[in-house]
């Protein structure tokens, strides 16, 4: 891991224009490595509580320790949680609703990508509740979660939900309205990390409208070609799994500048009311030189995406689908 102070002077402070977050609690998702870890640790810098999650302990107890010790602060704290899982998901919020903690902030960053290689999930499987698993990891659970955590939000506003969408959401074909599980999915490919990322657009554009006049605005934001850690769990016997592994080493831009429109999104006055949008660098044919010009709100490439009546319906959809998780909470 490279030095905490190096990584510090990667982040782009000046476009990001974070506010001070003293007394301010952000949870993120996935934070045990590359953007998740990036984002919290810029997070603790402005002087936020930090709940970081991770889904192996050991990993998380250790980068929230690499925090704290290099920032000599005491702010982060890890709590173990897998959003794969409507169970370890219900278990989780229940266990931080006990702690009487706020959210004032919340990025859903934690996810996989065409999994094999070095994930323990393998192409086709499924979650616990028959999710396709890219569409269970990457969208689904996140929904459950946030959805469970939208009264202490509403609580503690103003608040932030940021979601990570992906100009790739333009390799997906369109929201799969049939099969919205992706039950008929054989192969967790690109099409389907594509999907994820769309909805995650579409549901933050949708939530906004939901969560108007409630103090809590929603957003998403992506990362551009970024070289992180994702890419070693990647399936490479797959082609396209194998030319972005090999691509994002090659080309990818450090952690730090990638987590740079999330934070932008998360914690920039700059955006104040303008809940919706979709921050980050170029997409649809520009999206190779997505790592400019990162700080934008962005127009999607699919074409649902742009309409919020399309938004609203695969929220209501999912949220049929994600009841299970709901009931008795």
């Amino acid at each position: 891991m490279p030095d905490i102070e190096e990584r510090l002077s990667r982040f782009e402070w000046d476009r990001m224009n974070l506010a001070d977050l003293t007394g301010r609690t952000a949870l993120v998702t996935g934070g045990n490595s590359g953007l998740g870890f990036a984002i919290c640790l810029a997070l603790a810098k402005q002087n936020a509580n930090v709940i970081l999650t991770a889904r192996d302990a050991q990993k998380g107890q250790e980068a929230t320790d690499a925090i704290n010790v290099s920032l000599g602060t005491n702010k982060v704290e890890f709590m173990e949680l897998d959003v794969g899982s409507f169970e370890k998901i219900r278990s989780f919020v229940s266990k931080f609703k006990a702690m009487k903690q706020p959210i004032q902030i919340l990025v859903n960053n934690a996810g996989i990508h065409v999994p094999g290689g070095e994930a323990p999930e393998k192409s086709g499987q499924r979650t616990p509740e028959g999710f396709e698993v890219t569409l269970g990891t990457n969208y689904f659970g996140p929904l459950l979660l946030t959805t469970l955590l939208l009264d202490t939000l509403k609580e503690s506003a103003p608040a932030r939900i940021v979601n990570q969408g992906s100009p790739i959401e333009q390799l997906s074909g369109g929201v799969y309205w049939d099969d919205l599980k992706g039950e008929n999915k054989t192969s967790s490919d690109m099409q389907v990390y594509g999907a994820s990322k769309l909805y995650n657009i579409m549901i933050a554009k949708a939530l906004n409208e939901k969560l108007k006049g409630t103090g809590v605005e929603a957003f998403s934001a992506h990362p551009g070609i970024t070289s992180t850690p994702l890419f070693d769990k990647t399936d490479k016997s797959k082609p396209m799994g194998a030319f972005v592994s090999t691509l994002n080493p090659l080309v990818g831009q450090p952690e730090e500048r990638g987590a740079s429109p999330l934070l932008y999104a998360a914690a920039s006055p700059e955006l104040d009311g303008k809940g919706g949008a979709f921050i980050g660098g170029p997409v649809g044919a520009l999206a190779p030189i997505s790592n400019l010009d990162q700080f934008e709100d962005r127009e999607t490439f699919t074409d649902e995406a742009k309409h919020l009546s399309d938004c609203m319906r695969l929220y209501e959809e999912s949220m049929k689908l994600i009841q299970p998780g709901l009931e008795g909470v």
